[in-house]
C-alpha cells in the first residue's frame, strides 16, 4: 500500500509574508498530499487564519503542547516558559517541538517538513515520493566535523536523549531544507526519550537547550536496523538554497532559479538576504 503524506510548516508572525508566498506556490505547483499544517503560537492564529483552506489547516501551539507563556525579550531574542520545565526556551526551540508534536497528531504515514521561506517553482507530485515505500532520508555524509561546534552539540545531545554512545567525528549530518519523516519512527523516537528521561518527550528535549529535531530523528533512524530498513539514504534535496549574499532582484533571482537541477522543484531564499517577498512572487508566480 502506498504511504500517505502531509506537509508541516512551523511559522510565526515575522515570517507571515514568506509563509503566505509558500502557500501560494504550493497551491500552484504541489499535488499528491493529504493536508498542509501550518503550526503557530496561539498569539499568531488570527494572523494566519486567512491562509486556511480545504487542504490547509492552521494549528495552534496549545492544540499540540502544554501552554507556553511569553516572558518577553532579551537582546532581541524572545523567550517562553512552561510549568515544570524550569528553563526558558527560544522560539526556534518551540518550532522544532511543534514539528514533532504535529507529526504525532496528524493522520498521514509520512510528513514533509517545509519551512516558511521555501517557495515551490516547478510542479511537484508528492505521490511520486511515496510510491517507492521507502522514506527518503536526507544525509550529508561526514558533514559534521570538528569545525562545526553547534552541530556537534546538537548531535551529542541527540545521542544522549536516545541513550546512544557518544558519536565519533566526522559524522553524518541530517539537516536540510525539506525533510521527510515517518510518523511511526517519530512515535518510537519519543517513546525512547520518555522511557530514558522519565519526562514528557518535549520537556526532555527542551532541557537539552541545544538541539536539532533533524539530528534526533537521524540518530533514531541510524541506530535502529528495523527503522533504517524503512528508510533510503539520499544526498539529493528538492530545494536549492540561497544562503547568503546581496538581496536578489528579478533578474538575479531568475538566474538563480535557472540553476535548479532536474530533480529540484523549489527554492529557499534566506530572510537575512533581505530579498523582498514581492520580488520572489513576481518571478515565481507570474
Amino acid at each position: 500500500m502506498t504511504a500517505s503524506i502531509s506537509l508541516i510548516t512551523p511559522s510565526y508572525s515575522g515570517d507571515f509574508a514568506s509563509c503566505q508566498l509558500l502557500c501560494e506556490s504550493m497551491d500552484k505547483f504541489v499535488s499528491g498530499y493529504d493536508m498542509h499544517y501550518i503550526v503557530v503560537g496561539d498569539e499568531d492564529v488570527s494572523l494566519f487564519a486567512p491562509l486556511a483552506g480545504p487542504k490547509r489547516r492552521i494549528v495552534s501551539n496549545s492544540a499540540l503542547l502544554p501552554k507556553f507563556w511569553s516572558i518577553g525579550r532579551w537582546r532581541g531574542r524572545r523567550y517562553w516558559w512552561a510549568p515544570g520545565l524550569g528553563l526558558p526556551v527560544y522560539g526556534w526551540h518551540l518550532q522544532q517541538l511543534r514539528k514533532i508534536a504535529m507529526t504525532l497528531q496528524q493522520d498521514s504515514d509520512w510528513v514533509m517538513c517545509v519551512d516558511s521561506d521555501n517557495c515551490f517553482c516547478r510542479p511537484f507530485d508528492l505521490g511520486e515520493i511515496t510510491r517507492s515505500n521507502k522514506i527518503p532520508h536526507f544525509v550529508t555524509p561526514a558533514g559534521i566535523k570538528a569545525d562545526r561546534p553547534n552541530h556537534i552539540k546538537w548531535l551529542n545531545n541527540a545521542h544522549a536523549l536516545l541513550g546512544l554512545p557518544a558519536p565519533t567525528l566526522p559524522h553524518d549530518d541530517f539537516i536540510g531544507p525539506m525533510i521527510v519523516w515517518e510518523r511511526e519512527t517519530v512515535r518510537v523516537m519519543v517513546e525512547k526519550i520518555e522511557t530514558l528521561s522519565k519526562k514528557p518527550w518535549w520537556s526532555a528535549i527542551a532541557r537539552q537547550r541545544q538541539f536539532s529535531e533533524y539530528l534526533i530523528y537521524g540518530a533514531a533512524v541510524a541506530s535502529d536496523p528495523a527503522i533504517a530498513d524503512r528508510h533510503e539514504r539520499t544526498t539529493d534535496t528538492w530545494c536549492l538554497t540561497y544562503w547568503e549574499g546581496p538581496a536578489l532582484n528579478e533578474q538575479s533571482l531568475a538566474d538563480f532559479i535557472r540553476q535548479l537541477a532536474p530533480h529540484q522543484n523549489s527554492i529557499t531564499i534566506q530572510s537575512h538576504t533581505q530579498t523582498p517577498a514581492a520580488v520572489i512572487r513576481k518571478v515565481v508566480l507570474a
